[in-house]
């Protein structure tokens, strides 16, 4: 009987040793993935779509970086590679590519996804020159006949 009973209390105090341990790591990363760069989350406020191309990046950084840290899998979300929207706080957008995960200008801005508040592209935009025909259509004289019954 007392072995049974010490067999529980072992399994017990293993599993609790073993959330907390587990508790204690994630906490470690969370706080390690707060750095310096993301401490500083008030640049982000000052951020938009048509700012200088390295404060967007640090922006988007820090944005993701927080992402991170309030995900459930922090190992797991916006790997290298993943591209997201940002919406900066004047209502601009524009999508991100993530080029690093360890480092503090980690991530890039997709060339012409830039957008103001009101959606309209901010920046260069490619333009598309398609030809299109003036000429009236041409019409078969003998469909039109059978469509009036001749």
């Amino acid at each position: 009987m007392t072995s049974k009973l010490t067999s529980r209390r072992v399994r017990f105090w293993f599993w609790v040793a073993l959330f907390c341990g587990y508790s204690v790591a994630v906490a470690g990363v969370v706080v390690d993935a707060i750095g310096d760069h993301v401490r500083r989350m008030s640049q982000v406020a000052d951020t938009t779509a048509a700012s200088p191309d390295e404060a967007r990046r640090l922006g988007a950084a820090q944005v993701a970086a927080l992402h991170r840290a309030q995900s459930a899998t922090p190992f797991r979300t916006l790997p290298a590679g993943e591209t997201f929207r940002v919406v900066w706080p004047d209502g601009s957008s524009e999508m991100v590519r993530i080029v690093s995960t360890t480092d503090a200008q980690g991530a890039a801005p997709v060339a012409g996804t830039a957008r103001d508040a009101a959606g309209l592209a901010i920046g260069p935009v490619e333009l598309k020159v398609e030809p299109v025909s003036t000429e009236a259509p041409r019409r078969d004289p003998s469909l039109i006949a059978e469509r009036l019954g001749d």
